[in-house]
């Protein structure tokens, strides 16, 4: 049945495959950016300097994708999490800097989306975390938005994003970093919304399973009551056999 239900749910409704792919979109793009500097006979600073700025978020990315697929990265989830969301943090400072030397739409839509995707991962990670509880996170104003919104504003900014991107590209190189790039946040923003869907789902599972309980507490202590109430009617005709008998004896004497 299990398998069944999985080979029925669409590519974007499953986690693990969506995972797979944000690994493979990661790869794909730190080999063609490379390459593509590379081709372009950019001296080694430059080469560095584009893996420490673009390629680093992405290798950070790449391994929390690839731990959360092993038993390490299941037990130590929380922890994972938590390391992306201050990865998150530092990339939307750095967007923010990144305003002040070259201001432009192009930066400002990258701010924006760099603000609520850390917002959304936050909300939806971090939130029912001890760190989230402390923080009171779930009394945050970001908590009067829900899933579909944060999901859907997310891919109205990257569609944005990409389509200024392509407008100022110049090369070839540039579209194609501008589409993995588009196609990365797409497929993390998925992964997020589904695992939102995945606590929700369970919460609703935990109400059902806790008012069943209630309901077969409810239905224990009915029984006790009636059992009780049979008791003391038995006690009662019993006494009152008891009665009559002493009755009877009393007038045959």
């Amino acid at each position: 049945m299990k398998n069944t239900t999985n080979k029925e749910k669409e590519w974007y409704d499953n986690p693990d495959l969506i995972t797979t792919m944000l690994i493979g979109v990661i790869i794909l793009s730190i080999i063609l950016s490379q390459s593509f500097a590379i081709r372009n006979h950019l001296d080694t600073g430059t080469i560095l300097r584009s893996i420490l700025n673009h390629n680093s978020l992405y290798l950070l990315a790449l391994v929390y994708f690839i731990f959360i697929k092993t038993k390490i990265g299941k037990r130590y989830f929380h922890f994972l999490n938590i390391f992306i969301s201050i990865v998150f943090c530092l990339t939307t400072i750095a967007s923010m800097f990144t305003i002040f030397q070259s201001f432009g739409l192009s930066s400002l839509i990258n701010l924006a989306l760099n603000i609520v995707m850390t917002i959304y991962f936050i909300y939806v990670f971090i939130r029912d975390t001890v760190i989230g509880t402390e923080l009171k996170i779930n009394e945050a104003p970001m908590d009067e938005v829900n899933n579909n919104q944060y999901f859907y504003a997310i891919i109205g900014l990257i569609v944005v994003s990409l389509v200024v991107a392509l407008i100022s590209a110049s090369t070839f190189d540039g579209i194609v970093i501008a589409l993995l790039d588009a196609i990365y946040y797409c497929l993390f923003a998925r992964y997020i919304f589904l695992y939102k869907e995945f606590q929700d789902g369970k919460k609703i599972v935990r109400k059902v399973e806790e008012k069943k309980e209630k309901g077969n507490e409810e239905k224990e202590e009915t029984k006790q009551v009636v059992k009780e109430l049979k008791d003391e009617k038995k006690k009662d005709t019993s006494t009152k056999k008891g009665k009559k008998t002493d009755a009877k004896t009393k007038e045959e004497k």
